[in-house]
């Protein structure tokens, strides 16, 4: 590669909606992922996980990635990126062929066939595919299976969860890389980036929410018996709450970030009714004291809407129906206090804090829940680049990056 070919290195970029960050990784020869370090530096006009200035943000990537390097020692040439925004969508499809050999016998040909017809499949005007995620495959006789190769069978029908954007917003993402001479080698969905980070096999099999609670959005991806059968963006997220401090109590938009991160909690304590805080004065400030009561209802009052737009919506999900699992609360803005306690209160299901699997390297990155997606995308790219050698020619991610570039004529 670019760096070396002593050398398995990997990047991961995510451009957020409050900061842009960049994890160099390097994959060992025993498949380990070692984290070299990550670059960070505080995003730009991105609202909602979406370029509002392009010179702005792209400054904002360059300056990442620079202290990335300057902390690794990599000269970046290729980048995973991590895509998002209120515009992505999602839904579920099923294809189906037919098997007319001696035996039928399911071959790789027919299991590429459904793959290529799943990329195939229509999309909304002006939308450009991100994923065609596998669930499972269907045998003539109605049982399921994850490798169909060698079974016999009348035909095959493959179940996806398809994930879309709109294509400007994905090129105008790319671009931004692009244009820094940086190519962007592929790319996932934040939430499903971020499961990586936060989930085991064994919880994807058994029943998965994750909920990454960010700043601009909340993104969410649900598994049931292994596979994705759920996404979801919501264009609310930490900042709106610091917002509704602003409006709510009348005070600066820095001032209402830190109260909340220092003082506030989406949880009321009928004990704390007459507790006051006191807001230091500043040159163009005065000193004030606010009832905590008034501050955490605000909070409240936004937390909860954002957890029941969420449950809503899973609800009308086929899935949840069956749901057995357990919520997952991760990203910057699940550090507020009384998160989980309140999630428990409106979700009909256990509700934790997300736990990051280990990893080589730096360990003080594994406690920061802010960089779940950018350290799942480095696991992501782990998986993509050791399974390069074997793909046999399936349509895998790649195949999808290269055919939603070329709708947008980057390549």
């Amino acid at each position: 590669m670019f760096w070396g070919k002593s050398r398995n290195i990997i990047v991961a970029l995510e451009v957020g909606s409050t900061k842009v960050a960049a994890a160099v990784g390097e994959i060992r020869p025993d498949g380990t992922l070692a984290l070299l370090g990550i670059g960070e530096s505080t995003s730009g006009q991105v609202r909602k996980c979406e370029i509002v200035d392009f010179e702005v943000a792209q400054g904002c990537v360059r300056d990442a990635l620079a202290e990335a390097e300057l902390k690794t020692d990599v000269v970046i040439a290729e980048v995973y990126l991590a895509i998002s925004g209120a515009h992505v969508r999602s839904s579920n499809t099923r294809v189906t062929t037919l098997i007319n050999n001696d035996g039928d016998e399911i071959t790789h040909e027919h299991v590429q066939e459904l793959h290529d017809m799943a990329a195939s499949q229509p999309l909304p005007t002006d939308h450009a595919i991100v994923h065609h995620l596998l669930q499972h495959y269907v045998l003539d006789d109605g049982s399921t299976t994850d490798n169909p190769i060698g079974l016999a069978s009348k035909q095959l029908t493959a179940h996806f969860h398809q994930v879309y954007g709109l294509a400007t917003r994905l090129q105008t993402t790319i671009r931004c890389v692009k244009e820094l001479s940086i190519d962007v080698k592929n790319y996932a969905l934040s939430s499903y980036a971020t499961a990586q980070a936060v989930l085991t096999r064994n919880q994807k099999q058994f029943g998965a929410v994750v909920i990454n609670l960010g700043g601009g959005i909340s993104d969410y991806i649900a598994y049931q018996k292994g596979a994705v059968v759920h996404t979801g963006v919501l264009g609310v997220g930490g900042d709106h709450l610091t917002n509704d401090i602003v409006s709510g109590l009348k005070i600066p938009y820095a001032k209402a970030e830190l109260l909340k991160k220092n003082e506030g909690s989406v949880i009321l304590d009928p004990e704390e009714g007459d507790d006051r805080i006191t807001l230091p004065g500043a040159y163009n400030f005065e000193e004030r004291k606010l009832y905590r009561a008034s501050l955490n209802t605000i909070m409240q009052a936004r937390q909860a809407e954002i957890f029941e737009i969420i449950l809503e919506d899973l609800q009308q999900a086929p899935f949840w129906a069956d749901f057995a699992g357990t919520i997952y609360l991760t990203g910057g803005a699940s550090q507020v206090k009384g998160l989980v306690e309140l999630a428990t209160q409106i979700f009909p299901c256990p509700v934790e804090l997300a736990h990051q699997s280990p990893f080589d390297g730096d360990q003080n990155y594994g406690r920061r829940p802010d960089l779940s997606t950018i350290l799942g995308l480095l696991q992501y790219a782990r998986q993509a680049e050791l399974e390069l050698p074997s793909r046999r020619g399936l349509a895998r991610v790649g195949q999808s990056l290269r055919k939603a570039l070329a709708s947008m004529r980057l390549i």
